[in-house]
């Protein structure tokens, strides 16, 4: 692994060259002279390719309401999304889009999301945070669609907590229609008077929930109830059905009614 230190760099092939980049430095090495490929090292292959793709959506749809930044965040995503394995996305709850820091550190009772989808933070006495005067917590809230790889809505809802007064707890919402999987993030970040902190021990993003999606099965429902109704009529025996038979009312023909098969059968 050669360091690149000329002023024109470069990232890709480039002859029997590969140049990349890594924690913001570009690197470069030669491409190996043959390349054998094991069913499991093809397997793996596969694998990250899948992860990428369904880290490069989460990072669309969740970084554009990030105020945190980590170089390290495209390789870790691919790694946790390749532990969680499969279309599974449900290992992903708590992951940290700063490493450097995690929400929990800025609360003494931990936030939580509701069934219907919103944070909840309980009242609770805030924990210092350096010389922080306030706390920005801001709630995200995404829908992707991964089949068919893309944005379905997301949206944003923040409020600002003053560290020096009492904290009577608060609910966030943030709703995004359609279908889709839901991914709920959880923001924190300092504030020293009105300037936001630049200081990264002091801002923290992690995933709080992941809720799949699930379609409805009501449409399904009708369909067999209408299939039993149609087996139950096809299975009534054909003599309890009614046959016209003439009646009369004080000697007179008052037209056709109906009786039973076997009474008719009797007459």
């Amino acid at each position: 692994m050669a360091k690149q230190t000329g002023l024109l760099t470069f990232t890709g092939k480039l002859g029997n060259i590969i140049g990349y980049r890594r924690n913001g430095k570009y690197f470069m090495r030669a491409m190996p002279e043959k390349v054998t490929q094991t069913i499991a090292t093809r397997q793996a292959a596969r694998n990250f390719g899948v992860a990428s793709r369904k880290g490069k959506l989460i990072r669309r749809v969740v970084t554009p309401h990030l105020n945190v930044k980590d170089s390290s965040l495209v390789n870790r995503l691919n790694k946790a999304l390749v532990q969680a394995g499969g279309n599974c996305l449900q290992g992903l709850k708590g992951f940290r889009f700063n490493r450097y820091a995690a929400t929990d550190q800025f609360f003494s009772e931990q936030p939580a999301i509701t069934s219907k989808g919103s944070l909840i933070i309980p009242a609770q006495l805030l924990p210092v945070t350096g010389t922080a005067t306030q706390l920005e917590v801001k709630f995200i809230a995404a829908r992707i669609n991964i089949k068919e790889q893309r944005i379905v809505c997301s949206t944003s809802s923040s409020i600002i907590i003053d560290l020096n007064a009492p904290f009577n707890g608060a609910e966030l919402e943030a709703p995004v229609p359609g279908t889709g999987t839901l991914i709920l993030v959880l923001q924190t970040r300092a504030y020293n008077g009105h300037e936001a902190t630049g200081n990264r021990r002091f801002m923290a993003a992690d995933i709080m929930g992941i809720i799949p999606f699930r379609p409805s099965k009501k449409k399904q429902s009708k369909i067999n109830n209408i299939n039993s109704f149609h087996t139950l009529l096809y299975n009534i025996p054909h003599n309890n059905f009614p046959v016209p038979s003439k009646g009369h009312v004080n000697g007179s023909n008052t037209g056709p009614t109906m009786m039973p098969a076997a009474e008719r059968q009797r007459e």
